[in-house]
């Protein structure tokens, strides 16, 4: 999953969602939190053409079923999965397709994981098993909810333990077979800190600290007499500074002005530095001087599972190369995908190659009968080609732009406006249909249209500016139909009218009804509920506002300027 991982950050851009995030850190986990209902199908024997991928061994696929991985199974955990996170809306052509390659591929680690245990007879604790079996079977026994969701599910308790009890087995299987692969002792651990010591040291010792800054020192002076009388805290307080939360790390200041801090015998500590004065309130330090120490860090868990993870990847890689244990992808959309996703840098052009036999014929066109979701593949490799700065790649790029041209354009006549991300590019490459570019906008605005009515405008504000600009700019073009015009400014009305903007949105309306009187829309209406809306900001703005302290009620209002304050301020 590392490889993957690795080529990752690019395409994470594809999505707008924060969600989309967790489903990359979601599918990485060894054992992600999703129940599936027990299946109804029957043990029928399968064939290994109907499978997706499978594990080899010399070459040779392995018999057992087992070790096959079935388009149900990738399916079925994409379809919990997003359900997981509220059924996202996710691009067909990139974003699905995307998200399934690493379900595969994160079911094909489990697969050759699973082999491992067999061949190498890894076994479970039984009592382990048991003890965690019972922990759960008694959380649903607690919650009544849960149990009648559980009968209704499974048809009886009884039946959703034996389910239970197997996966269980299976989770510890994977996860003991895991712990064995990365062989870490302390010994190694010890040995792995004393010959890094210096990054370890450098990246993990840190101090949480909140600090204040003056610029002449006779206020600096005062602030930390002050300090030393009352604490640092109140200190701040009587002198309405606001101090800032900080997380200092080597290499913020001098090494002598940092040891002042990391060193501190006191919570406050005062240096100036270039022309500023710091007073520091240093709350916890953290060090890592020596392995005992740097146990006691917080951060000691995450190097630890950064090493275990590491060894694991390098002593079974070891095994399966040893073992001549692999595994093959036969389905041409992950297949192709995969290859994009994983392949190194000194092997793009390779790749490159593959797919253009695969996906052009001699005239180099783009052969027909082939899916949407396989040639958007051709888009991950051809980003990275392009923004590769490897000197090996330059004298193909001209050609990849050219032959991405060519399949933008080939998707998008399969699924036409269906994709964001393929309307985006052929925005990029065909500037001049101003059709694609009312589609691209008018997808995007259906995609961050939700958080505009629930004032989370903040966390798509790139986006939002990018369709207020696009919509704003077709709306003027005087080389566009009066239709698409009128739409946008339809957008733009509305847009604002989410955004509590009534008096911009009124300017759009009426733009509006003066381009195309005959729209459809109630401009009466319209124009009667923008005008209620300013009545009521314009209201709510002259209105006196109140604002609770900690000992008294301050009453301010905004048209005389006049403050009235309590008996208690009197």
């Amino acid at each position: 999953m590392s490889k993957v991982r690795k080529f990752m950050t690019k395409w994470q851009e594809v999505f707008i969602w924060v969600v989309a995030i967790a489903f990359v850190a979601g599918i990485a986990l060894w054992a992600l939190a999703v129940n599936y209902s027990p299946g109804a199908r029957k043990a029928l024997k399968r064939s290994i053409q109907e499978s997706l991928a499978y594990i080899t061994l010399d070459g040779t696929p392995v018999k057992n079923e087992k070790y096959w991985i079935f388009p149900e199974e990738v399916e079925e955990y994409y379809g919990n999965l997003v359900a997981m996170y509220g059924n996202p809306q996710l691009d067909t052509a990139v974003e699905v397709p995307y998200v399934k390659t690493l379900i595969l591929v994160d079911k094909i680690n489990k697969k050759l994981l699973g082999y491992y245990a067999e061949v190498e007879k890894v076994t479970v604790d039984k009592k382990k098993v048991e003890e965690e079996l019972k922990k759960e079977i008694d959380e649903v026994k607690k919650d009544q909810n849960k149990l009648q969701q559980v009968k209704t599910q499974y048809g009886s308790l009884s039946k959703y333990e034996k389910v239970k009890r197997q996966e269980i087995i299976e989770r510890l299987t994977l996860e003991t077979a895991k712990d064995r692969v990365a062989a870490i002792t302390e010994e190694l651990l010890k040995k792995e800190y004393e010959k890094k010591k210096k990054d370890i040291v450098e990246k993990y010792t840190k101090a949480e600290v909140k600090y204040v800054t003056f610029s002449n020192k006779e206020d600096f002076d005062d602030f930390i007499k002050l300090a030393m009388e009352k604490g640092f805290t109140d200190a701040a307080s009587e002198l309405k500074l606001t101090p800032t939360d900080y997380t200092l790390k080597k290499g913020t200041f001098p090494e002598e002005i940092e040891k002042e801090i990391f060193e501190a015998t006191s919570s406050l500590v005062s240096i100036p530095y270039q022309d500023t004065y710091y007073a520091f309130n240093v709350l916890k330090v953290e060090k890592a001087d020596t392995y005992e120490v740097f146990k006691q860090n917080s951060a000691y868990s995450e190097w630890y599972e950064e090493f275990r993870n590491q060894r694991f990847a390098d002593n079974f890689k070891t095994w399966k190369q040893k073992n001549k244990v692999d595994f093959e992808i036969s389905h041409p959309v992950y297949k192709a995908w995969y290859l994009a996703l994983i392949t190194e840098e000194d092997k793009l052009v390779d790749v490159y190659k593959k797919f253009y036999e695969r996906f052009f014929d001699e005239k180099d066109e783009v052969k027909p009968n082939i899916s949407y979701e396989e040639k958007a593949a051709f888009l991950v490799l051809a980003d990275r080609i392009l923004a590769s700065t490897s000197k090996t790649l330059e004298h193909v790029k001209e050609d990849v732009r050219n032959f991405e041209k060519k399949i933008v354009l080939s998707i998008y006549d399969q699924i036409k406006g269906s994709s964001r991300e393929i309307l985006r590019r052929m925005k990029e490459y065909y500037p001049s249909k101003k059709d694609i570019a009312f589609q691209y906008y008018s997808k995007l605005y259906d995609d961050i249209k939700p958080y505009l009515s629930v004032g989370g405008a903040y966390y798509v504000m790139n986006q939002l500016f990018e369709v207020y600009q696009g919509f704003g700019e077709l709306s003027e073009a005087t080389d566009v139909s009066i239709n698409i015009r009128a739409d946008c400014l339809y957008k733009l009305y509305e847009m604002n009218k989410l955004l509590d903007d009534p008096k911009t949105a009124k300017s759009y309306l009426e733009k509006l009804k003066t381009l195309k009187p005959d729209y459809k829309i109630n401009f009466e209406s319209a124009e009667k509920e923008l005008e209620d809306m300013i009545k009521n900001k314009e209201s709510a703005e002259s209105t006196p506002t109140t604002s609770t302290t900690n000992d008294a009620t301050v009453t301010v209002e905004n048209s005389e300027n006049t403050e009235t304050k309590s008996n208690g301020q009197k």
